[in-house]
């Protein structure tokens, strides 16, 4: 057992009652278990108890057993002469402070059920590991505490985008067309795409935002796909246009080898996907504008319902002919990139200027998108719950990634409602 067991036991008051009788035979009723402390020091501070008809206002400390009183040294600290109450699973010994007085301790008393469903969830290798008691939450409180989760992984994507921003030099501009870029082509190809923003600034692609040509040009070249001597002749007039650019701007290109052609489909090949970022480029030069003052949900996918030039509609790769398809941005893929660049990024400016306005409309949008599918969300499905919209979906990866995998159940929204559920 470990003593953050205990502490979230007294914390949350899921001991069996308010009344205890101490080690001395006295009768303890707990007033206020106090406010935990994360530092040095006692566990709870500003505690009140009532020791038969005194009420003793103080620190709480909480241990295994009464003799960690003395393994910690507490007997020899005067920080802990503050102390009105030891609570432990074992009273194994009295214990003092350092100028002798004895410190009253209790045994916390508190369902059973408790810690087995405790030791079932830090051990369970199944997500989520408080499956088996999940039946027994309110529903309500269940979405409640995902709308919650929701605001937290966007807080933690803000942070995220926070260092793009910094690393920019405080360009919202640039800062966006690097997040645009790391979720344009998926997860496959998502680092090369990302070093292919910080290797060809944006602000090089907005002065040649009235050519698609050019674009496609600056993108392929940069990304080192346009190698070599070109037999095909669209291909021949993009590489004479990027050695002139490059030329120009000083322009280095990736190594090709970074780039992932193998066991994705076609359409997520990552030529097809800069043709792509091309025509957006192209369709929408003051993206951020339309971004920001965009009202609907359905605008904001509009603007990501972009078509490659014509070349792309029989390639796939650099002159290799295939059958007639143009090329478009999927719905997934569209959906993706709302969801972790536009809503982010549109939350994170909000708040930075100072527009709530901004904020309330990257969560609506987050609401009315389709839920996400992944191993995560069929995790879930498997023990009967249904989801409605990516915000729920969106929660449900926080979860997993920053309590699940982390075992952090007892710091869980939903761990804590299945285990304040079991004390009752």
């Amino acid at each position: 057992m470990k003593e953050e067991f205990l502490q979230y036991i007294w914390a949350n008051t899921l001991f069996r009652n308010a009344g205890f009788t101490t080690l001395s035979g006295k009768n303890v009723y707990v007033l206020n278990v106090g406010l935990q402390n994360k530092d040095a020091g006692a566990d709870f501070f500003n505690a009140r108890i009532r020791i038969e008809n005194l009420v003793l206002a103080g620190n709480v400390e909480i241990h295994l057993r009464n003799s960690d009183w003395f393994r910690h040294g507490h007997h020899l600290n005067p920080a802990y002469d503050n102390v009105i109450l030891s609570v432990v699973r074992e009273a194994d010994s009295p214990v003092y402070n350092s100028r002798g007085k004895e410190v009253e301790t209790v045994v916390l008393d508190y369902a059973e059920g408790l810690y087995d469903e405790y030791v079932f969830m830090q051990k369970s290798e199944r997500q989520p590991a408080c499956r088996r008691n999940l039946g027994k939450i309110d529903r309500e409180r269940f979405l409640l505490n995902l709308q919650a989760l929701a605001v937290e992984r966007l807080e933690r994507k803000c942070e995220d985008i926070r260092c793009i921003l910094e690393q920019t030099g405080n360009d919202w501009q640039e800062c966006f067309y690097r997040l645009l870029c790391k979720y344009w082509a998926g997860n496959v190809n998502a680092e090369p795409f990302y070093q292919l923003a910080l290797a060809l600034p944006y602000k090089i692609l907005l002065k040649q935002a009235d050519r698609t040509d050019i674009l496609e040009a600056l993108l392929l070249g940069s990304a080192g796909l346009l190698k070599g001597e070109q037999e095909d002749e669209y291909l021949a007039g993009l590489e004479r246009e990027y050695r002139f650019w490059q030329t120009k701007y000083g322009l280095h290109s990736l190594a090709p080898e970074i780039w992932k052609f193998m066991r994705i489909r076609p359409d997520a090949f990552p030529t097809v996907r800069l043709a792509l970022l091309a025509a957006f480029f192209y369709r929408f030069a003051d993206w951020m504008g339309e971004i920001t003052q965009a009202q609907t949900l359905n605008e904001v996918l509009s603007l990501l319902d972009v078509q490659a030039s014509p070349y792309w509609d029989n390639h796939y790769r650099l002159g290799v002919v295939s059958s007639y398809r143009p090329k478009r941005l999927g719905d997934g893929l569209k959906r993706t990139i709302i969801i972790n660049a536009v809503i982010p990024f549109l939350f994170l400016y909000g708040k930075e200027q100072g527009n709530e306005d901004y904020c309330e409309k990257a969560l609506a949008w987050l609401e009315e998108l389709q839920p996400e599918r992944n191993y995560i969300i069929t995790d879930w499905e498997a023990c009967g719950f249904r989801f409605q919209t990516a915000l729920q979906t969106q929660a449900l990866i926080q979860l997993r990634k920053e309590y699940c995998d982390k075992h952090r159940c007892l710091q869980c929204r939903i761990g804590r409602e299945v285990l304040k559920k079991i004390s009752c």
